[in-house]
């Protein structure tokens, strides 16, 4: 997934590293702004009181999940956290534990998922860039990081999703050697921000 404004005109100086606990909040942002409402949906209002971005940060800090924030990385500059990537080998889903603050009657905004699996892939989960720092590189540098990491991990593709309403993000993704694999159509819901379908898009390594 991704958030749908990734340019890559300009440049500016950062790395990119591991991500660590500290930067939980950033990477609940990037899970909530790449998959466009989705997971508002999932989460909003499950913990009364608590807002949605806190419930998310949960996630992160399950250590045998995928959603481990051991499986990001950042982009940062001068100690200023400026976007993440999230990824794992997809055949690991189903190894991770269930989340329990998911409730029964939202799992099936879930469904599309169940039919588009790139098995044996390395599957990029969430790709965003806060908004100040779109447009300078950051989003393709976590991208190219991302298959290099999963390319000295053995694994010969990475896989994604993104909504085909997203063109912009669509786009950058074709211009990396994606491909559409499979399509699901959205599950209609009032916070999810686009229609259409969700596709799945695979990039040989």
């Amino acid at each position: 997934w991704s958030q749908p404004d990734i340019r890559e005109p300009a440049r500016m100086e950062f790395s990119t590293r591991p991500a660590l606990a500290a930067d939980i909040p950033h990477l609940a942002y990037a899970l909530m702004e790449a998959t466009s409402g989705l997971i508002e949906a999932v989460y909003e209002g499950v913990i009364p009181g608590r807002s949605t971005h806190l419930i998310v940060e949960h996630l992160f800090s399950r250590p045998s999940a995928t959603t481990s924030f051991a499986n990001c990385m950042v982009a940062e500059s001068d100690g200023r956290v400026l976007g993440s990537i999230h990824g794992f080998p997809m055949d690991a889903m189903g190894d991770s534990p269930a989340d329990p603050l998911v409730p029964d009657d939202r799992a099936y905004l879930f469904a599309p998922f169940a039919h588009m699996h790139a098995e044996g892939s390395y599957y990029l989960m969430a790709l965003a860039i806060y908004p100040e720092f779109r447009g300078c590189g950051i989003g393709q540098s976590l991208m190219n990081d991302a298959a290099s990491a999963a390319k000295a991990q053995g694994f010969s593709e990475t896989s994604l999703n993104v909504f085909s309403e997203n063109e912009r993000a669509a786009r950058l993704y074709e211009s990396l050697g994606y491909k559409e694999r499979a399509r699901q159509p959205v599950v209609g819901h009032d916070r999810i921000r686009y229609g259409g379908d969700i596709l799945l898009m695979t990039r040989t390594l």
